[in-house]
């Protein structure tokens, strides 16, 4: 079962689990100049907003919209990194694992290879979930990490949206695996007293610190920290789904308006730029896309 509320995902398995459950949200933050080996986590600027595209259909927008659930609409100097939030089981003291791929656009984002909606163990091209964790980019299959963003029209540069094209170069794919119960109650049997707290106490979401950042581990011979056998995800419960990344001009052409947030102000990413300079990271100047309004 996914939910889309409040501009966040939210993948349940109540067949497998009650507790089950990964909530997907995407943070707003400062584009930076593209083929980075690596960049800190950004500064979230608040959560994109999803629009359904039944909605879109119905007003004539293009009819491909029907390939995907939902669109997002950023600015070309903006960028988008995923958040992820999967529930805490009191029970079984752990928050409940999953195994997550992600895509961008034609290609996998964790081992640069061309898309597979199946999961493969060598190497590795999905994230192991185990807390609350976040990714910022994805690998382009020759040693660099790309931001998620929407690029310029005719750019032909992998993640980046195309107009009025069926392809997938505008999309992002996120195929979500929960471990197995059988699994799950093996690698984290229940406290019997902690099971009869959890039928009256509140679970809690995951809220707190980040306490992972899979940007690091990104890298396929860099994904450690799995301690669960390949068939231990249950491939049955597979639950997908699939965002448009619209730039600015596209999502203005589609809908009539300017995407819902306003751009960046210049002031304002001149101070990110400053403390990811910090960092030891290049940053654009003198940002003509925010200037532009684009």
């Amino acid at each position: 079962m996914i939910e889309l509320t409040h501009d966040q995902l939210t993948f349940a398995f109540p067949e497998i689990h009650p507790d089950a459950k990964l909530t997907i949200d995407f943070q707003r933050t400062l584009r930076i100049p593209d083929g980075e080996r690596e960049f800190p986590l950004l500064p979230g600027l608040g959560r994109y907003p999803l629009f359904p595209v039944e909605g879109l259909l119905e007003q004539g927008a293009a009819p491909w919209l029907d390939q995907v659930e939902a669109m997002l609409p950023m600015y070309q100097s903006e960028a988008m990194w995923l958040s992820f939030q999967p529930s805490y089981s009191v029970a079984h003291e752990t928050f409940y694992p999953f195994a997550v791929k992600i895509s961008a656009g034609l290609r996998d984002a964790v081992s640069g290879r061309p898309w597979s909606s199946a999961l493969h163990r060598n190497p590795q091209d999905y994230l192991v979930l185990r807390e609350q964790s976040w990714l910022g980019g994805f690998w382009n299959g020759h040693g660099r990490v790309h931001q998620f963003v929407a690029v310029p029209f005719g750019n032909k540069e992998i993640g980046g949206a195309e107009p009025r094209s069926p392809d997938n170069k505008g999309r992002v794919q996120i195929e979500v695996y929960p471990l197995a119960r059988h699994a799950f109650e093996l690698y984290h049997p229940a406290d019997s007293w902690q099971a009869h707290l959890s039928a009256t106490a509140n679970r809690p979401s995951g809220s707190g610190d980040f306490k992972r950042e899979l940007h690091d581990e990104l890298e396929p011979q860099k994904l450690d920290g799995n301690p669960f056998r390949h068939e231990d995800w249950d491939r049955e419960a597979r639950a997908s789904y699939s965002l448009h990344l619209a730039n600015s001009l596209q999502w203005c052409a589609m809908t009539g308006s300017p995407p819902p947030s306003p751009p960046l102000s210049a002031n304002l990413a001149t101070r990110m730029a400053e403390s990811t300079a910090s960092h030891r990271l290049a940053v654009h100047q003198p940002w003509r896309a925010l200037k532009a309004g684009i």
